[in-house]
């Protein structure tokens, strides 16, 4: 039971996954610990269920429970009555006898079949959720960015309206960092359209920076900017085809003069 396991699968499979998650009763645990010890195949099943559970943990952000949500939990631990251990059985006898251990044997079984073959689609969804905290983070630090460049004393806003009046963006401007936070500007198709932003206190207008609107995520677009960007009194948008701004606007969407933030 304890020797070194020739063929490609253990009997013991799902105990050492349930091992490594600590999911088993002390006894249960001891004895499987001791089997682990001379399996090359467990030994590979604990390290790879321990891989995917430090993925796991590291893939959500933690936060502290509130003060009451914690003293419930410490007081249910404190009263909760310790099991009481078992005589050690034999790993095999174990599983056959104690009542309702199929229920769990199927549990751990399920755990062996995500750890054995399902460690790739796993690595996918804990990375996929990783880009999503990453994105949140993205984000929340356009956002901060935003509101320095508004609190800003030499900052300027610009509302810029359509046609009709209606305001689809504001413009603020700092010395050297602007943001544009759309309002109601449709989302381009980032693969062959820009927006862009004019300077319109020339002559001529000035392309001084461009961005997206994306429908997924329209708070706030942070610009390269410049201080000559930022002495312009006025500013405009156009919607360009091509992923580059032209020598003019092809057509100005909206537009407004600044105004102190």
């Amino acid at each position: 039971m304890t020797g070194e396991q020739n063929d490609d699968r253990c009997p013991e499979e799902e105990l050492a996954v349930g091992y490594a998650m600590h999911a088993l009763e002390p006894g249960e645990e001891a004895l499987v610990r001791a089997h682990v010890l001379g399996c090359g195949r467990c030994q590979e099943s604990v390290r790879a269920t321990q891989e995917v559970t430090a993925a796991l943990g590291g893939s959500v952000r933690q936060y502290d429970p509130p003060e009451r949500l914690r003293t419930r939990l410490m007081d249910a631990i404190e009263h909760t009555p310790q099991v009481q251990v078992d005589e050690p059985v034999p790993l095999g006898s174990r599983r056959r006898d104690r009542p309702g251990g199929w229920g769990r044997k199927l549990l751990l079984a399920a755990a062996a079949l995500v750890v054995v073959a399902g460690i790739g689609v796993a690595g996918v969804r804990f990375g996929q959720l990783n880009e999503r905290v990453a994105e949140q983070d993205v984000r929340a630090g356009q956002m901060e960015r935003a509101l320095r460049i508004a609190a800003d004393p030499d900052a300027t806003r610009a509302v810029l309206q359509d046609e009709s009046g209606d305001a689809v963006a504001v413009l603020l401007s700092a010395d050297d960092a602007a943001a544009i936070v759309p309002t109601d500007l449709p989302s381009n198709d980032v693969t062959r359209q820009i927006y862009v932003v004019w300077g319109t206190g020339t002559p001529e207008p000035v392309a001084l920076a461009t961005f997206d609107v994306t429908a997924s995520d329209a708070d706030v677009r942070l610009l390269a900017w410049s201080p000559d960007a930022h002495g312009h009194k006025g500013f405009g948008i156009s919607l360009e085809e091509g992923r580059t701004a032209p020598a003019r606007p092809s057509s100005v969407l909206a537009s407004g003069q600044v105004g102190p933030a």
